[in-house]
């Protein structure tokens, strides 16, 4: 499928990949340097394109002719590397835009990552890309290698390497140093790269920019990123979800979760980071798996290059050892697969082949009897492949040359009849050829090896996750709450009358939108009270009105289970008197008459907004416990039926909604309604809305309503 992206304002990029001259402006005869090293490699490479090379001080390098700049090359310039001082980088960018360069990979430090001289360098960067067209990669990069066209535009070591894996990983980083670092594990593990990408501080480009137009990349099969900071999140988001519907896992270690590292990555790239509980959920929701340790990324890379994506959580487990498959087991529930328990026909088959003293139950022990019958392993494997409840195997593998390699003949014959994923964990080896021959065989089948049991079992747990997610993204329709066909007629009209909200305001908003609120009416005398109270039906609640007084509770400003004229009167007297003494200087209204609501489940849904990533609904327990527990999930609009139900179970406190200790289910399908509604509204009002909190919701068996809610405008 291809993937277009126009829309994503990536054209131009393609020069990057592709081009048919590359410019190298800083160009120097020691090909060991930064101005050198791209020539070097280029020509080690066989890159077919011709290499221009830009130094006044030189007429030739490593046999090519050197140009004094830009201007004097006789053709064409697709694509140019600039390694020179900082002092001299925007005179080499605009000579480059005045040549026609098509794209630029800009080397040098010094810009925004310093502070606000080097930002205003860096906006200078940003124009000449803009007046241009020239699409430019940087600046504070290590810069770019694309291995299918041989293109080396990078300073670092790693343009050395040859790579003789086949490619699948494409890497892009906002971190040189890790981005290398990356690399050379990758290099180790023996993954093949497709691209790799240091993006720096994204003066032009960003990563998603990149991500787009490698989906279309038939040598990237998925993606390794290194996040600090996202500049647009709508781009981040197109590109998530289209690699998403092509299939193409994103992986991410995002950093800058603490304080300190907020700081730090401030300082590295100049950029705000944004809130971690938000990125946690927008990657949740489009299929982003997050990493922590590179050795994650490298064990993913290969269960996902076998090409076998489970079908379930369901795991099977046959190890030739009782202890490392109780730990196996446990480090694959830790991660949320499932050992189930193998049926009676899978345990009889394994019964008839397994000494009495192994084990027949998930895991399967064969016992060191397999050092010395290799038919044993084959037929435990055979069963457990055969088994209609597992969906991934784990296999001990040991390659020795004390042992037969016709195990391994017959695990291979297994392995191509199923189409279920197969690990090989743990895995014993010695250095002897026998040993090395079979470690080639499994490797070029495919087949992951892994040596630790909490790496195999994450990876697999990660693959699962991916594809659960996938194929209930791919079977998304576009049905959303009916949104009532005035609603947001009447919503604007509130919003243009009023600054600053207080809860009545914020319910007809919420009304406006088909949303269940509450009985109520103003009353700004205690007569007016009483008499909004016989009209409701007692009991009635009173809440004090005032847009100085955002926490009514703590002020004394709530009165509830109010059950007569004289309750209400006594009520509002109190009302005032308590608000007035805790802040002196409210401007107090009079008070909300509200019917009291009968007993359901609190909860609470709320609208914020992140500066990168744009407004994320929240959904928690409601009441003062969201202020306790924490207990809330996330999801940037808009959202799905999905992305909502998601929301709900993700939460410790869900089963509440599920009925306990005799009480009735919620009405989930109407707190569902709710939170597509509250999506839709902050996608509505994106440019007025700052935050919006209904708590509580209260769920009932049938139905929902909002007992309370408040809406902050932008300033």
């Amino acid at each position: 499928m291809k993937v277009k992206s126009d829309n994503l304002h990536t054209s131009g990029i393609e020069y990057f990949f592709n081009p048919k001259s590359i410019a190298i402006v800083g160009a120097s005869k020691n090909l060991t340097k930064f101005g050198g090293r791209p020539i070097g490699a280029l020509l080690k490479k066989k890159y077919t394109g011709t290499i221009y090379p830009i130094n006044r001080r030189y007429k030739e390098i490593a046999g090519l002719t050197c140009y004094p700049s830009v201007h004097d090359v006789p053709g064409e310039i697709d694509f140019a590397i600039i390694s020179v001082p900082i002092e001299r980088t925007l005179e080499a960018l605009q000579q480059c835009a005045e040549k026609g360069v098509k794209a630029a990979v800009v080397f040098t430090s010094g810009f925004a990552e310093t502070g606000d001289g080097g930002g205003t360098l860096q906006e200078e960067i940003t124009r000449i890309a803009t007046r241009s067209g020239m699409r430019i990669l940087g600046p504070n990069c290590m810069g770019l290698l694309y291995y299918r066209n041989s293109i080396m535009a990078s300073f670092t070591e790693i343009v050395e390497y040859d790579i003789d894996a086949p490619p699948s990983l494409s890497l892009i980083t906002q971190s040189g140093a890790y981005g290398e670092k990356v690399f050379l594990s990758a290099f180790q593990e023996k993954i093949g790269f497709s691209a790799f990408i240091s993006v720096g501080n994204e003066a032009d480009l960003q990563f998603s920019d990149f991500i787009t137009h490698l989906l279309n990349d038939e040598d990237t099969r998925l993606f390794g990123v290194y996040l600090e900071a996202v500049r647009d999140g709508l781009k981040f988001r197109q590109a998530a979800e289209a690699a998403l519907r092509v299939g193409k896992p994103i992986l991410i270690k995002k950093v800058g979760k603490t304080k300190a590292g907020k700081r730090a990555a401030i300082s590295h790239t100049g950029s705000l980071v944004g809130n971690d509980l938000i990125y946690d959920a927008f990657f949740r929701q489009t299929g982003i798996i997050r990493f922590e340790e590179v050795r994650e990324l490298m064990y993913f890379t290969l269960v996902h290059r076998s090409g076998r994506m489970p079908k379930g959580r369901n795991v099977g487990i046959l190890t030739d050892s009782g202890g490392p498959g109780v730990d196996f087991a446990d480090r694959c529930e830790e991660f949320g697969l499932n050992v189930p328990e193998l049926s009676e026909t899978t345990r009889a088959k394994i019964k008839e082949v397994i000494p009495f003293y192994g084990s027949v139950h998930n895991p399967v022990d064969m016992t060191a009897a397999i050092l010395g019958d290799h038919e044993l392993y084959g037929k435990c494997l055979r069963a457990i492949f055969e088994a209609d409840n597992v969906d991934i195997i784990f296999a001990s593998a040991i390659f020795m040359k004390f042992i037969s390699p016709k195990w391994l003949d017959e695990a291979l014959e297994i392995y191509h009849s199923s189409s279920k994923p197969l690990v090989f964990c743990p895995v014993w080896t010695d250095l002897s050829p026998q040993s090395q021959a079979m470690i080639a065989r499994v490797r070029k089948e495919g087949i992951p090896m892994i040596p630790e049991s909490s790496d195999a079992a994450r990876a697999m747990a990660f693959l699962a996750c991916y594809a659960e997610k996938r194929k209930s993204f791919m079977e998304i329709t576009n049905k959303s709450s009916e949104i009532p066909p005035e609603a947001m007629k009447k919503a604007k009209s509130i919003l243009q009358k009023t600054e600053v909200f207080t809860e009545y305001e914020s319910k007809k908003i919420l009304a406006a939108y088909g949303i269940p609120v509450t009985k109520e009416d103003l009353a700004a005398s205690v007569e007016e009270a009483v008499a909004v109270a016989r009209r409701i039906g007692y009991p009635v609640a009173l809440k004090v009105l005032s847009p100085d007084v955002a926490h009514k509770t703590e002020a004394g400003g709530v009165s509830l289970n109010l059950k007569d004229d004289g309750a209400v009167r006594e009520a509002y007297a109190r009302i005032m008197r308590d608000v007035k003494k805790h802040a002196p200087g409210a401007v107090i209204s009079g008070v909300l008459v509200q019917e009291m609501l009968g007993e359901g489940v609190e909860v609470i849904v709320g609208v914020t907004r992140d500066p990168f990533l744009g407004s994320s609904i929240m959904f928690g327990l409601g009441g003062i416990l969201v202020e306790v527990l924490h207990d809330v999930s996330f999801r940037l609009v808009p959202l799905t039926v999905a992305d909502a139900k998601e929301m709900i179970s993700e939460i410790k406190g869900t089963r509440i909604l599920a009925g306990v200790r005799g009480r009735s289910a919620s009405d989930v399908n109407a707190l569902i309604d709710v939170i597509l509604k509250v999506s839709q509204l902050a996608i509505d009002f994106a440019d007025q809305i700052e935050e919006l909190d209904i708590n509580p919701l209260i769920v009932f068996p049938q139905g929902v309503r909002v007992a309370d809610a408040l809406i902050v405008k932008k300033k």
